[in-house]
């Protein structure tokens, strides 16, 4: 008699690493198509982009004043709430001195 319980596990086991490999080659492939489709995606917004900034250039050009106030117009600067002096290295290792 044959050893069909032996016979059977053996085919089982190949029969289901070449049932992985063919998931996995196709899910590879699927991969590709997905990264060639993303790297190769049709224009959808590309032309109304284009228009856009053609009309917002020929806008710009219309107002030439801007949004950006003149220089003359503007504050100080305000001063730092950090004393700069204090941030400094001290020229020598010493303890400070209490006052």
């Amino acid at each position: 008699m044959v050893n069909w319980t032996g016979t059977m596990g053996k085919a089982n086991l190949s029969e289901w690493s070449w049932r992985f490999l063919a998931a996995a080659m196709l899910f590879s492939f699927g991969w590709t198509l997905w990264i060639f489709y993303q790297l190769n995606a049709p224009p959808l917004v590309t032309n109304a982009a284009f228009e856009a900034a053609a009309s917002a250039k020929a806008n710009a050009r219309q107002s030439a004043h801007g949004v950006i106030a003149p220089a003359a117009s503007r504050q100080a600067p305000k001063t730092p709430p950090i004393n700069a002096d204090k941030l400094k290295y001290s020229e020598s290792i010493t303890t400070p001195a209490k006052k």
